[in-house]
């Protein structure tokens, strides 16, 4: 008996053991991720295809013309196009596990911002090492490339005559194929990369690891350190939003739902007091009201608007290094101190003609009288006071109208705004009062309007051009994206509200390309 216990300890220690490995305490294909990146995004392969309607092999229209394509191929033989065959039915044969997600990343380096060191790859993980090995001694045989396997991570070397060389490296938990354009040893930077731990990788990061590992379509991470800007403009270095910026990290997502696409960003910074910093830097935003929005056309095709603190922006700009010129001006001062609640600039068309927009800038004031101060500085310009604080400006057989009303700076060429803002009612953009109140900042685009702007511009259907343009912007219903301080959200609202928006997509590409690539659909 007691022998027969220390066997049992060690035997409940092993069930231990391999219970965590299998919640994910074992070794992870992610902590190959680069952790100098200045971006990385994961895509869910699995979820994309089945939101496409694409995963029956049996009545996909591009497997069969993939298919078709491979009987024409003259230098494959019978049994290498049945193997390749049997990867575009059924892809895990592969090897790589495709109910994961794969990963891509790129980094930048270099002094010349213009000509910079490119290092990148993709990710993916292995669900079936045999099946892999068999893939590359395949395309070994065909290409003249060998593996050379070092403690059990095999590198193909490829490209080695072009600007970019390439490898391809695996083993039993990842595959990735990875590029520079620097030159260096490409094989020792990748043996690197399988080497490394968690903590040494883009993994180490919990936030980022969390975001990651959530199961949406599409993952994003790109920390502010990465970015070349960051590290080779001087001007950018110095300005006071980087401080607060080295460290922190944007990471979003994406998801194609039913009827739309739904995108969210946030940042992370690396401490408490940097995000301080760009709490203090940021100081110059407000919440909206969006006491304008009844101002604004609801058949309008865009608008842009924003909660402000014109005398806090002017402070900014005024910290910023190259800006002093600019802001020599005391006009400038004088107009961005008035400035005090929502601006929205909003966009209804161009004119019949097709030559000026029909456009508005609307912004809340705390003092009228910056309007005489605008009108002092435009001495000697075509400028016409039509009434008490109203003014016109004509050229080219195009007028602006501009003036303060109710404590709102206007500055427009489209009539009804001056309407509403004159007391007239009309039917407003107020339905947009969800995505402005409380936010700091507001886009909203009407794709309809779009599409009839554009066939208005380029004289309706007729050139294949024009035609696919319309068609795709037909997909779409309208886009919002709104945020705050701690984030934002992005969404496209698809004109069909049944159907999952990735099968739209797929849907309208797959006819645009049978429609106007007909030998794609020649069998």
């Amino acid at each position: 008996m007691k022998n027969f216990l220390p066997i049992v300890k060690l035997a409940c220690l092993a069930a231990v053991a391999a219970l965590i490995v299998s919640c994910g305490g074992g070794a992870d294909y992610r902590n190959l991720l680069p952790a100098d990146s200045f971006m990385t995004m994961s895509v869910n392969p699995a979820s994309l295809m089945e939101k496409s309607g694409a995963c029956d092999a049996a009545c996909n229209p591009l497997l069969d013309r993939l298919k078709a394509e491979l009987g024409k191929a003259e230098n494959l033989s019978a049994e290498e196009s049945e193997y390749l065959l049997s990867l575009l039915e059924n892809p895990a044969e592969s090897g790589l596990d495709l109910k994961k997600d794969l990963f891509m990343f790129m980094s930048m380096s270099g002094a010349d911002i213009n000509n910079p060191e490119v290092r990148g790859g993709l990710l993916f993980p292995v669900g079936d090492k045999s099946k892999l090995d068999a893939l590359i001694a395949r395309i070994n045989e065909k290409s003249g490339t060998e593996a050379v396997t070092e403690n059990g991570v095999s590198v193909v070397k490829i490209g080695e005559d072009t600007a970019a060389t390439g490898v391809c490296a695996y083993n039993d938990i990842a595959c990735m194929l990875y590029f520079q354009t620097c030159g260096g040893d490409i094989e020792a930077k990748v043996r690197g990369l399988f080497a490394q731990k968690q903590g040494e990788s883009l993994m180490g990061d919990k936030v980022v690891a969390a975001r990651l590992s959530a199961r949406n379509d599409v993952n994003m991470v790109m920390p502010y350190d990465n970015l070349p800007v960051m590290a080779n403009y001087s001007m950018l270095g110095a300005m006071p939003m980087m401080d607060a910026l080295k460290g922190a990290v944007m990471i979003g997502s994406s998801n194609f739902e039913k009827g739309r696409i739904v995108s969210d960003a946030v940042m992370n910074y690396k401490d408490k007091e940097s995000e301080k910093k760009a709490m203090e830097f940021y100081a110059y935003v407000k919440p909206q009201t969006g006491a304008l929005l009844r101002y604004v056309p609801a058949n309008s095709i865009g608008a842009a608007s924003y909660g402000l603190d014109g005398e806090k922006l002017y402070a900014m700009l005024a910290a910023m290094p190259g800006y002093g010129m600019m802001l020599g001006n005391p006009m400038i001062k004088q107009v961005l101190d008035a400035f005090d609640g929502d601006c929205v600039i909003s966009f209804s068309g161009m004119t019949p003609d097709g030559r000026y927009p029909v456009a508005s800038l609307l912004v809340e004031v705390n003092d009228p009288a910056v309007l005489q101060t605008i009108v002092t500085n435009l001495a000697g310009m075509p400028i016409q006071q039509t009434a008490e604080g109203e003014y016109m400006f004509s050229m080219g057989g195009i007028s602006v109208l501009f003036g303060v009303k109710n404590k709102v700076l206007y500055c427009t060429t489209d009539v009804a705004v001056k309407s509403a803002l004159d007391g007239t009612k009309i039917e407003s953009l107020t339905s947009l009062d969800r995505i402005v109140k409380g936010k700091s900042g507001t886009f909203w685009l009407d794709f309809k309007g779009l599409n009839a702007l554009v066939a208005q511009l380029t004289g309706g259907y007729g050139m294949p051009q024009v035609e696919i343009a319309l068609s795709v912007l037909g997909m779409f219903d309208d886009l919002e994206a709104y945020g705050t301080m701690e984030g934002g959200e992005f969404i496209v609202n698809m004109a069909d509200k049944e159907q999952n928006a990735f099968k739209t997509i797929c849907d309208t590409t797959g006819a645009l390309i049978r429609q106007y690539m007909p030998e794609a659909s020649e069998m």
